[in-house]
């Protein structure tokens, strides 16, 4: 166990080596435990380095982020919180975000331009005026991400619900919502969280079934696998 001071809280800290890894991550869990995953190689001052970039972003978690996944025995996918943030986020350069299970990074480029864009090669590119204030960019990237996610969602989770319909029975319909729970039926539509947009294909279609059967773990051998990634990894980073 580590500790690093931010600001005047010292927090508590772990570290876990991964030899094939190649970039440095930060997990929080629901009790508050923080976890730094490094490649193999790397010394204290790689750790320190993110924790001080990424202190804003901790100190968020801390304060009341709700955690996606909890660990229970049975279909823990279907009452598993993870609510919508209710204000801004806080973004800093070379941050990185989850999409389809994996990471990339976001670039902030301060332009001289009248309108805020987004774009995506391989990174998130957000371009904002360079005349906004802090509080300007971080509402303004908020909704550039949230509208590329979602403008993504409906098409991935009707690729999953496709998947899962030759396993169970299943709606007509799949559209992604602003909700609570990571999924909501009503009537022969299926909603799901557009943040879980953010998991591997596999643990989107694992999340899909978990509402459609009460069995989801006899459907699939790597099912185990397949939540846990809930379990470690946060969707609601904004």
């Amino acid at each position: 166990m580590y500790t690093y001071q931010i600001g005047n809280q010292t927090i508590d800290y772990t570290v876990e080596v991964v030899p094939n890894r190649t970039d440095i991550s930060v997990q929080v869990s629901d009790k508050n435990q923080i976890k730094v995953i490094v490649p193999k190689g790397l010394n204290q001052n790689n750790v320190l380095s993110v924790l001080s970039r990424k202190s804003s972003w901790i100190l968020t978690q801390l304060s009341g982020t709700v955690k996606v996944a909890e660990k229970k025995e049975s279909t823990p996918v279907k009452k598993q919180a993870a609510a919508p943030v209710a204000k801004t986020a806080t973004f800093e350069n070379d941050e990185k975000f989850f999409y389809l299970g994996r990471q990339y990074r976001l670039n902030i480029v301060q332009d001289d331009v009248k309108e805020p864009s987004m774009t995506f090669r391989s990174k998130f590119i957000a371009t904002v005026p360079s005349n906004w204030n802090t509080q300007q960019t971080n509402e303004g990237i908020q909704a550039m991400l949230t509208d590329w996610y979602t403008n993504r969602a409906s098409e991935k989770f009707a690729e999953a619900l496709k998947a899962v319909s030759e396993h169970v029975q299943a709606p007509s319909n799949v559209e992604w919502a602003d909700i609570t729970d990571l999924t909501k039926k009503e009537g022969d539509t299926l909603h799901v969280n557009w943040r879980v947009l953010m998991a591997p294909m596999a643990t989107i279609e694992y999340v899909v079934a978990s509402a459609l059967t009460n069995n989801v773990d006899g459907l699939y051998d790597d099912a185990a696998e397949r939540k846990q990634w809930l379990t470690d990894n946060n969707i609601n980073v904004f």
